[in-house]
């Protein structure tokens, strides 16, 4: 009977990842409704929390690409980038990394990306390189960022366990950080020269290289600026009251006293920044609905209510024989689960959503919080399948024809900075847990 439930699962999954979109949201309702009705599982818990978090936290970023504080962060990451053009291979993986994790959004590493391929062919360095390094890098580092749908989530999986946002911030921060350097370094000497290229070569010789031209640059205003200290002061904030718990509020209750949540804290914070934004910074509230980053955010969320309740009812229904089967493996050798959670990154194109459904499976198979901390960055297993919307992005805004996607699927220009990267960040946060 449980072969049947997982074929459900999967069926669901990989149906809904086909569609795109929303798609997996609504298949795995579907799902659910399967396991429930069809073989009589009682239904998890649905991940009311992790979707309160990713409403507000994209709320508060919608308001922050309104009031053109993105376009702001843009502009000093290309400036950094146009400053030192040789160096762009290291230096555009770094960049993208900390932009994101500032932003909370990979929606800067989609605009960095033309400026990166501008810079590169301009000093004579294959575009992949660097392209590849950045895009790999912009995933870990919503990995990395403390208000991210997948942190947050994490944060609550964890909580009952004594674990604080600051004790996962703390080792995936550089782990990340590692990774995105270790993304950057494999990619010094890939592929062949520029000048040696052939399909650049090729549309060099046919007049096929499009550039894009330059424009006139739209001055931004000064709150643009202000919308971004804003924002990171709210960040800020909240990795401050995470901390130092004792600044939190709290208030007698029937068991002791009760804190004020970490969750509850994000939730409130990322609010009150969208009203500053809009009364303080020139944010719009009706292109903060109207824009990408909202209607990303909406897509998120129902991904994760349909594929995490799902998986999350499979995983509660069959969790003794789970554990019969697998908890002997994971006690010789826990880091064997981050083959678990990577394998369904792959699936599930969501490292939030990753997060749900895995993380609460680790706790119920005995992983201890530290070992689920440092495997954490293998929820970012989102490159390996070249259909996921950066790797499209990158492949396409590099008009030299070096970022590419091979005949096989998977011989494509992000895997091997991919694999680096992630292996990389999973050693680092093992050895920064065996430092502690």
């Amino acid at each position: 009977m449980v072969y049947l439930q997982l074929l459900v699962v999967l069926g669901a999954i990989v149906w809904g990842v086909r569609m795109g979109g929303i798609g997996l949201g609504i298949t795995g309702g579907a799902g659910l409704l399967i396991l429930t009705f069809g073989f009589g599982l009682r239904p998890g818990h649905p991940p009311v929390d992790v979707i309160l978090i990713i409403i507000t936290v994209i709320t508060a970023t919608a308001a922050l690409q309104s009031a053109r504080g993105l376009d702001y962060m843009v502009e000093a990451a290309a400036r950094i980038l146009r400053r030192n053009p040789r160096h762009i291979v290291l230096l555009a993986p770094l960049v993208g990394w900390l932009f994101t994790f500032l932003a909370g959004t990979g929606f800067i590493a989609l605009a960095l990306m033309p400026i990166v391929v501008e810079v590169a062919e301009k000093t004579g360095i294959r575009p992949e390189r660097p392209l590849a390094g950045l895009t790999v890098a912009s995933q870990n580092a919503i990995v990395a960022c403390p208000v991210s749908a997948a942190t947050v989530a994490l944060a609550a999986i964890l909580a009952p366990h004594g674990v604080e946002l600051t004790d996962i911030i703390m080792i995936s921060i550089p782990a990340t950080l590692v990774g995105a350097l270790a993304g950057g370094l494999v990619m010094l000497r890939y592929g062949k020269e520029l000048s040696d290229d052939p399909v650049y070569q090729q549309r060099l010789a046919a007049g096929e290289i499009a550039r894009p031209q330059a424009g006139s640059v739209e001055a931004l205003p000064g709150s643009a600026a202000w919308s971004v200290y804003g924002f990171l002061l709210t960040i800020a904030a909240i990795v401050l009251l995470a901390a130092f718990p004792e600044w939190r509020p709290s208030w007698p209750g029937e068991q002791g006293v009760v804190k004020l949540s970490m969750v509850e804290v994000i939730q409130m914070f990322m609010l009150s920044y969208a009203t500053l934004a809009v009364c303080c910074f020139r944010a719009d509230l009706q292109k903060m609905v109207s824009g990408a980053m909202f209607r990303s955010g909406a897509v998120a969320a129902v991904t994760i209510l349909g594929a995490a309740w799902m998986s999350d009812t499979f995983i509660q229904g069959n969790l003794p024989l789970f554990k019969h089967n697998i908890v002997s493996i994971i006690e010789t050798a826990p880091w064997l689960f981050a083959f678990a959670v990577f394998t369904m990154a792959i699936l599930l194109f969501s490292q939030g959503a990753t997060t749900k459904v895995m993380m609460p499976l680790g706790v119920s198979l005995g992983v201890s919080s530290p070992a689920l901390i440092a495997m954490y960055p293998a929820v970012v297993g989102v490159y390996v399948l070249p259909s996921y919307p950066s790797l499209i992005a990158a492949v396409e805004m590099d008009y030299t024809g070096t970022t590419r996607i091979g005949k096989w699927v998977f011989n494509h220009s992000f895997i091997l900075p991919g694999l680096a990267s992630t292996v990389a960040s999973i050693a680092t946060g093992f050895a920064l847990l065996a430092l502690r």
